[in-house]
């Protein structure tokens, strides 16, 4: 897996308070022994990233012009974070958001369609009406999602959390979702630890092209369109290339699927 990068936040190493003189290591007080500013004390590191799809999202389904079913059990991509906080004073995670480098559908390989209509909630939902390319099923980039969480991570101590995303509308037929993209964590001192990239690509709604998760492969039937797997194949390899890439457990798999469509 390629090696990760993590823009750290940055913590106050010396002032100087009424004559107190502090070094770096010792907080700025007021003359008093107070702290000025606990929170810039506090330190974060990424330890580790992960993405992988899971049954982890809530949405609603519809055949037709049959009413919706909600579910919870909807399967996105989930990306696991592990923060670790090296400062002595705790750290408050305040917003994260996500800039998609790349970000589309998977060229469509094959004439299959059908009625189910799915729609999911994620942490990062991009929209059905997000600009796209003319002519193409690619988005233009790049674009950016924020969240406001409510994160706290202890000092000298480890948090794990999970963010999910991936498109609103999830059609029957449909070619799975890929992206490239960034994710910066926002502490309440406005100071930012960015992560990234990462490519992930989702299930899609196609019967003849997903992911086969008991397997560790993707199923791959003979495309409609003569070139089409071969596109996809050239995509996913020139993302595969990007330096310092983070990719997903079904990227990575996919990658391999498409060695002999090149």
């Amino acid at each position: 897996m390629a090696a990760l990068t993590a823009l750290a936040a940055l913590s106050v190493l010396g002032c100087t308070r009424q004559e107190v003189r502090c070094s770096d290591e010792a907080q700025c007080g007021d003359g008093n022994g107070r702290n000025i500013d606990a929170k810039t004390s506090a330190e974060l590191k990424l330890a580790k990233v992960t993405a992988q799809i899971k049954d982890s999202v809530s949405g609603e389904q519809s055949r037709g012009g049959e009413d919706s079913e909600k579910s919870n059990n909807l399967r996105a991509v989930n990306i696991d974070l592990t923060v670790k906080n090296l400062g002595d004073h705790p750290a408050f995670i305040s917003k994260a958001t996500v800039t998609f480098d790349e970000s589309g559908h998977l060229e469509p390989c094959y004439a299959i369609g059908g009625d189910l209509l799915s729609t999911a909630n994620y942490t990062f939902t991009i929209p059905d009406d997000q600009p796209r390319k003319e002519g193409t099923l690619l988005h233009v980039t790049p674009f950016s999602i924020s969240k406001e969480l409510t994160h706290e991570i202890p000092p000298n101590k480890y948090e794990k959390f999970t963010l999910t995303v991936g498109p609103k509308t999830i059609p029957d037929g449909g070619s799975p979702w890929f992206g490239v993209l960034h994710i910066t964590l926002f502490r309440d001192t406005g100071d930012g630890l960015k992560i990234g990239p990462l490519a992930v690509v989702d299930t899609g709604g196609n019967p003849a092209f997903y992911p086969e998760f008991d397997k560790n492969a993707w199923h791959i039937e003979k495309e409609h369109f003569p070139g089409c797997t071969k596109k996809n194949a050239e995509k996913i390899s020139s993302i595969m290339a990007i330096s310092d890439l983070t990719p997903s457990v079904e990227f990575s798999g996919l990658n391999k699927a498409l060695q002999n469509y090149k």
